[in-house]
């Protein structure tokens, strides 16, 4: 593992490593591109105007995958960048950190320790460990800190068939709680918490890629599948509400649509190339989606209106071995 790094920044571009070429353009969309390197310590956020590249920020950690809440971080390493910190150095954690989150000022991390087995560390706001790491069983997949609980979603793989398991533990000592098997889904993606329940995401059987959502009442600690379908998904590392009964599901597929009133699934967008992130705009009620290729090195950012139609269209090669991971 790197240490001792400390953050080079770059206000304008020294050397070139995306090269752009715009389609077509309604508007000037302003967002950001996050790359990592998996060869040498070398992250870098670029922001665009368009197709213009207007500045580039460096930083002295490779392969890099989660870049959420001010926080940059690697599943494969054991180091935290806090962007929001003035002094923005390389902070140590536990190994393969899969999720860190912030609740009244601690961080929480989930990490893998090892197959089929996940841990949980707290740490100070400057990352100083606090107390005992705690390992678990289950591959931990997701985690939500709220209302002075901790709930954990895995895939325990020790089962005679896979299971989905939602794991409750308090904050303070990391005592476990509660244990919900959800029948009879067998992986699952991704989780989110929406009122009284925690969504979940992923598919019902070994065999298929089908998407399936199952809802856990956090008051009664009860687990059911809510909707099941024929609907191929790959991925699912993000869902937003976009109405009270209507869930955007974004998997490395397609954007969906669905419906938990009608149980009704609508292709919103859909790609020949995978769809690896996406970012929507507030102001101008716009998605930019990253997609591309990861084999050719060749990706775009296509920017959404609120229809889900296509407005631009920006194409790019990546070069100097740095992999486009996220927008902005």
């Amino acid at each position: 593992m790197h240490t001792g790094y400390k953050l080079l920044m770059a206000a304008t571009i020294v050397s070139s490593s995306i090269g752009f070429s715009q389609d077509v353009s309604a508007q000037q969309d302003s967002y950001q591109i996050a790359s990592t390197s998996y060869s040498q310590p070398l992250t870098q956020i670029e922001t665009f105007i368009g197709s213009k590249r207007i500045e580039t920020v460096r930083y002295t950690l490779g392969s890099v995958d989660r870049l959420h809440d001010g926080l940059m971080y690697s599943s494969y390493g054991d180091r935290v960048i806090n962007l929001k910190n003035s002094k923005t150095t390389l902070q140590k954690v536990a190994d393969s950190p899969l999720r860190i989150t912030k609740y009244k000022n601690v961080y929480y991390a989930l990490s893998m320790s090892k197959i089929n087995e996940f841990s949980l560390t707290k740490y100070t706001s400057d990352f100083k460990k606090i107390g005992q790491t705690k390992r678990f069983v289950g591959h931990g997949r997701d985690m939500i800190v709220t209302g002075d609980k901790l709930y954990v979603l895995a895939n325990n793989m020790k089962t005679e068939t896979n299971s989905v398991e939602v794991h409750t533990f308090d904050t303070e000592h990391f005592t476990s709680l509660h244990l919900e098997k959800i029948k009879p889904m067998v992986f699952a993606f991704h989780f989110r918490h929406a009122g009284n329940e925690l969504k979940i995401y992923g598919n019902k059987t070994e065999s298929g890629e089908e998407l399936s959502i199952a809802s856990y009442d956090l008051k009664k600690q009860q687990g059911r599948i809510v909707l099941s379908s024929k609907q191929p998904v790959m991925w699912v590392n993000e869902t937003k509400a976009l109405s009270s009964t209507k869930d955007l599901v974004f998997n490395m597929y397609s954007m969906l649509e669905v419906d938990q009133k009608t149980k009704q699934i609508r292709v919103l967008y859909s790609s020949k190339q995978a769809l690896i992130d996406y970012a929507y705009d507030s102001k101008t009620k716009t998605y930019h989606v990253l997609e591309g290729n990861f084999e050719t090195s060749n990706f775009r950012v296509k920017t959404l209106n609120s229809n889900f139609k296509p407005v631009a269209d920006y194409k790019f090669q990546s070069t100097a071995r740095m992999m486009p991971f996220q927008v902005l």
